[in-house]
């Protein structure tokens, strides 16, 4: 059988377009459900240290797929609200890490379980077999759009 490559082109629209719905109603769930308007970058960088525990910049921009200067920005804000504070490491005072307070390590566990109900309802009436083929797809899907904008990691 001919492989149709239009037909192929007008399917990868279609998911494009799938995928593209998909993160648009992502944000609208974390907009209203949004603890204390935090952004959802801002809620990835908290729930990163709350998981990792205090970090470097350049790290986080790592995780993050951000610059520095991009996690520079968050980290004011979120230093500003009293949810993460700059510390010197204490093996290299140096190194500058990100880490959580108190209050920092609340708010990671709100974003958590925020994030747990979302997926609850994504996933409803998936089995395990269909989530992880999901795994499969997204993480092909990762590693070729990584192969493409940075061919020399291949």
């Amino acid at each position: 059988m001919k492989h149709n490559h239009e037909q192929d082109i007008e399917l990868m629209y279609q998911l494009d377009e799938a995928f593209r719905e998909l993160r648009v109603t992502i944000n609208t769930y974390w907009s209203r459900s949004s603890v204390h308007g935090i952004g959802i970058t801002h809620g990835r960088l908290l729930t990163i240290i709350a998981n990792e525990g205090a970090l470097k910049a350049s790290h986080l921009a790592d995780r993050l797929h951000i610059t520095c200067g991009a996690v520079t920005g968050l980290a004011d804000k979120l230093i500003e609200q009293g949810l993460i504070e700059r510390k010197k490491d204490e093996s290299d005072r140096r190194v500058v890490l990100l880490s959580l307070t108190d209050q920092g390590r609340k708010r990671a566990e709100e974003i958590k379980e925020i994030r747990k109900n979302l997926m609850l309802y994504m996933f409803a009436n998936m089995s395990r077999d269909e989530m992880e083929l999901g795994l499969e797809l997204f993480t092909k899907l990762q590693h070729n759009l990584f192969t493409f904008l940075d061919p020399e990691k291949e």
